[in-house]
C-alpha cells in the first residue's frame, strides 16, 4: 500500500513515536515538494527526524507540476498531496477536514493521524490505552473532541 503525506501526520506520529511504524504499513512513503518546504522550515526535533528519513530514502518527494494551491482554497501542501494521491492511486494522509473533504470528492482514498494510529493498533505494531494516547494527543497540539475520539477509538 503506498501513502501521500501531507505535513501535520508526519509531525503527529514523529512526536507521538510512531513514524518509524509507518513503513511496515506503506511499501512506499511519499511527501509532495510543498510538503518538503514545509519541514524543512522548521527547526524542530520532528522535523529534522522527518529530514533525516528524507535523505536516508525512506521518504520520497515528488514534484507536482501544476499550480496546486487551486484546489478548493486549501494550503500548497494538502493541495500537492492530493494531486499525487490522485495521480498515483494511492491513499493520502490529511488532518484537514476541508482537506479530507475535496480528497474524497476527487476519489482519493483518505486517512488522518488517528487513522493511521488505528492502523498500527489493529496491526499490533502499537501499544497504547486509549486514555493514554488521548493525553498524548492533546500533549503535542492534536485538536480533537474527546467523544469523537474516543467513538473512533472504543474497543
Amino acid at each position: 500500500m503506498r501513502i501521500v503525506f501531507n505535513t501535520s501526520p508526519l509531525i503527529f506520529l514523529e512526536k507521538l513515536k510512531y513514524l518509524d511504524k509507518i513503513f511496515d504499513v506503506f511499501s512506499e512513503v511519499i511527501i509532495p515538494k510543498a510538503v518538503y518546504d514545509e519541514i524543512r522550515a522548521k527547526n524542530d526535533k520532528s522535523s529534522k527526524k522527518i529530514a533525516e528519513l528524507i535523505n536516508m530514502g525512506k521518504i520520497k518527494v515528488l514534484q507536482v507540476k501544476v499550480n496546486a494551491e487551486e484546489i478548493a482554497g486549501l494550503h500548497k501542501g494538502e493541495s500537492e498531496a492530493i494531486i499525487l494521491a490522485k495521480r498515483n492511486n494511492c491513499w493520502v494522509a490529511l488532518d484537514d477536514l476541508k482537506a479530507r473533504k475535496v480528497a474524497r470528492s476527487e476519489g482519493v482514498k483518505v486517512i488522518g493521524t488517528l487513522g493511521i494510529l488505528k492502523l498500527l493498533k489493529e496491526l499490533n505494531l502499537a501499544e497504547f490505552e486509549s486514555e493514554d494516547l488521548f493525553k498524548e494527543l492533546t500533549r503535542v497540539g492534536f485538536r480533537i473532541k474527546k467523544e469523537l475520539f474516543f467513538e473512533i477509538f472504543k474497543e
